[in-house]
């Protein structure tokens, strides 16, 4: 397993109080937390998607991470022993290797919500080629914000690009999410496209989106 460990230097860790954070895969002991941090931050997303059935999409997600937890897909980031945030790395390896179960949707939604939710989860994966990287999820747990947490991610991103033979990373950001906006823009991401789609607006609850790119040497 990947493990990096990430510290501010020490003037800059004085000036803001910042504190070491450590990048780690994500672990199936981790997996409740990981999950609270990703439905606290999207829940508003994926309730369009699972007809706002929270203990079902909840199940359909921890079965499918951790049919998945070995792609090398899920990092945590983590500040003393805690999980602190949450990001997948997608690269069309792991893609290759991901396996979702129409069964789990179906157990948990039956078969009309189950069909819509598999057919709107499956396009959310993004077609890449061998050198790029597909940045999903990014979120940082409430108590843990304003620590650093989200850049540590961003600059673990770009030395996994770096040790893998990447050389471009993409992601979707809403466009009513402002403050994500401005993170990867300060890091370097341009916007390529926007997009605007009643569709999107209304599984996902946001109808504008924004595709960014950013090439790394």
């Amino acid at each position: 397993m990947i493990r990096k460990t990430y510290q501010m230097n020490k003037g800059e860790n004085q000036k803001n109080s910042f504190p070491c954070i450590k990048l780690s895969n994500l672990k199936p002991g981790d997996l409740n937390d990981y999950l609270r941090i990703e439905f606290d931050a999207f829940y508003d997303k994926l309730k369009y998607i699972y007809s706002n059935r929270k203990k079902a999409a909840m199940d359909i997600v921890r079965s499918e991470i951790l049919k998945n937890i070995d792609t090398g897909r899920y990092f945590n980031a983590i500040i003393d022993d805690k999980i602190a945030g949450i990001i997948e790395i997608v690269t069309i390896e792991n893609i290759k290797s991901h396996t979702k179960n129409f069964r789990d949707y179906l157990e948990n939604l039956g078969l009309q919500r189950a069909i819509r939710a598999f057919v709107l989860t499956s396009k959310e994966i993004p077609r890449l080629d061998n050198k790029t990287i597909y940045i999903d999820n990014v979120a940082v747990d409430a108590e843990s914000r304003r620590q650093g947490v989200a850049k540590k991610m961003l600059s673990f991103v770009e030395d996994y690009a770096r040790e893998n033979g990447k050389s471009v990373l993409k992601l979707w950001v809403a466009h009513l999410n402002k403050n994500a906006y401005d993170l990867y823009k300060k890091f370097g991401f341009v916007e390529q496209v926007k997009r605007s789609s009643w569709i999107t607006g209304k599984y996902t609850g946001y109808r504008d989106w924004i595709f960014m790119k950013k090439e790394i040497s």
